[in-house]
């Protein structure tokens, strides 16, 4: 009872709960700039992520956005607000 007071408070004030839904502007930059230098078959995968400030496991999840979705695809997975 007192937690949906709390929520509908919090919708009141235009607040919403959850997990964001989309991807940030700067995970939206990442993956464009990965995408130019991701396929490059000198350049080995921690030379690619260390620089972006990435782990491995994150340049990996990245790695099969970029194999599966078009650069449009991807500028329409940021959060909308």
């Amino acid at each position: 009872m007192i937690e949906q007071a709390g929520l509908q408070s919090a919708r009141a004030r235009g607040r919403a709960g959850g997990r964001p839904k989309g991807y940030t502007a700067e995970t939206i930059s990442k993956l464009l700039i990965l995408r130019s230098i991701y396929k490059d078959p000198t350049k080995r995968p921690e030379d690619i992520y260390r620089p972006l400030g990435l782990t491995r496991a994150t340049f990996y999840r990245y790695a099969k956005i970029l194999d599966n979705h078009t650069d449009e695809e991807i500028k329409k997975m940021a959060n909308k607000k």
